[in-house]
């Protein structure tokens, strides 16, 4: 059989001889030698009257869309803002047959890697390599003086007019021109002598020829690769007496969550009633540590934020990922304290929780503060769409508060502030806390406290 009588199938019909090709019955004589297989109906035949795939469509019109809130409101953004005029319905899209999902052997669905991973070209900063004089111009590039916003009234790249709702201007940070939104979406770190720590916004072109540069980028001038600053914790230093509920980037909730198991560590040693179990904490597959703030009567609100870290197979502790939780509590309760938490992740579920983008938390627990030292004991169920686990919850507390309460908590990751701190927008929660990424040079506060915490446990 020819190449061209394999890609046809047995007709639906009673002669045998005959085969379908798009519905079209082709007789079949063994004594014809058949062209490859090729597209039959074509453009070209269309004009002959063969097939017209436009009279089709006009012919077997799409059913109309569905009528509700949704679609209605859609619309009138679309009218609003203009976007329907840019779209091309005369050819429809064609057919797509990428796998964006992939499937791990334990079953967890994750993005394939070829959706996240840039297509950027193969570095070579060797002095030989046939990329570096391309990538040389790039890495000791001069900061770039921006236009004036009165310099042009439409978008560089793709001639828009500027609105002052749907379009506004933005600035490349790394060329100066002046691009609409949809045109400088991308986040890049700079060269060195932009002196920029932080992903900053460029246009198409520029992310384009910084993208590829972005791995060198990230491990010489990202925030996590720098020396910390801010490392005594001790009385003699007016941050380490108290602890802020709301951090303002990844260092502080480094030194915060220093600060706290320093704070355990002092009241392990002169009261270990007080203190978390040597088994339960030798035993935890992750730690989250947070600062939060409490206050109510009856009805009680709680905000904070911290970071989460996980335990890797060799006993090492990961890089860490900044979280913020909102709540409330109701139940038998009044007053208001600060709150420094250890929560004890104590298998990889709890730590799977914590790789969502967000989860829940239900939880009953007690509280006593009085003064400068209370004390908080929770026990509660996590549940994310990265799976659920129970987590114990110990604190140490400052204020004046007594309750029972039953507690109710929303955990998010801080993504902006993952991305500020390493450099990295492609970089997921599961990257840092499943030990894809190395532990950061600014984060060794944090390690070494962890250190002192775990030496003490085996003393």
């Amino acid at each position: 059989m020819t190449t061209f009588q394999q890609k046809l199938s047995p007709s639906r019909s009673t002669d045998k001889n005959s085969y379908f090709v798009d519905d079209w019955a082709v007789p079949h004589d063994d004594n014809v030698t058949y062209p490859p297989h090729q597209d039959f109906f074509d453009d070209d035949e269309d004009a002959d009257g063969d097939y017209d795939y436009h009279n089709y469509q006009q012919q077997h019109p799409p059913p109309p869309p569905e009528i509700n809130l949704k679609n209605v409101l859609t619309g009138i953004v679309a009218i609003v803002t203009g976007r329907n005029k840019d779209d091309d319905h005369t050819t429809p899209p064609p057919p797509s047959n990428v796998a964006f999902m992939d499937s791990a052997n334990n079953g967890d669905t994750y993005l394939h890697s070829s959706v996240y991973t840039p297509s950027a070209p193969p570095l070579n900063l060797e002095p030989t390599g046939h990329n570096y004089n391309a990538y040389k111009q790039v890495l000791e590039a001069e900061p770039p003086e921006w236009l004036r916003d009165s310099s042009t009234s439409v978008c560089m790249q793709c001639n828009a007019p500027f609105t002052a709702l749907t379009r506004g201007r933005h600035h490349c940070r790394f060329c100066g021109g002046i691009f609409c939104r949809t045109c400088s979406k991308g986040r890049c770190l700079l060269p060195v002598k932009f002196r920029e720590r932080n992903p900053q916004r460029v246009c198409d072109t520029c992310y384009d020829m910084l993208d590829p540069l972005q791995g060198v980028l990230i491990n010489t001038i990202s925030n996590a690769v720098q020396v910390a600053k801010h490392d005594v914790t001790d009385w003699t230093c007016t941050r380490g007496w108290l602890n802020l509920p709301l951090g303002l980037s990844m260092e502080h909730e480094i030194y915060k969550s220093s600060n706290t198991l320093r704070n355990y560590c002092q009241v392990a040693r002169i009261n270990p009633e007080r203190s978390i179990p040597a088994a339960v904490i030798k035993g935890a597959k992750g730690l989250a540590i947070l600062t939060v703030a409490k206050a109510g009567m009856l009805l009680t609100y709680k905000l904070g934020t911290g970071l989460v870290m996980a335990r890797r197979a060799d006993g090492s502790w990961s890089a860490p990922s900044a979280i913020i939780s909102a709540g409330l509590g109701w139940g038998a309760q009044a007053g208001g304290e600060l709150m420094d938490f250890i929560i004890v992740l104590h298998d990889h579920k709890a730590v799977k929780t914590f790789c969502s983008r967000m989860h829940f938390s239900l939880g009953a627990g007690c509280s006593a503060a009085a003064g400068p030292v209370g004390r908080v004991l929770e026990a509660d169920l996590r549940a994310g769409d990265r799976g659920s686990g129970m987590c114990y919850t110990y604190s140490c507390s400052k204020g004046a508060f007594v309750g029972v309460s039953l507690e109710g908590n929303i955990v998010a990751t801080r993504m902006d502030t993952n991305l500020h701190f390493y450099g990295d927008p492609y970089l997921t929660t599961g990257d840092i806390l499943l030990g894809t990424v190395d532990r950061p040079k600014a984060a060794e506060p944090l390690y070494a406290a962890l250190e002192d915490l775990y030496s003490k446990l085996h003393c």
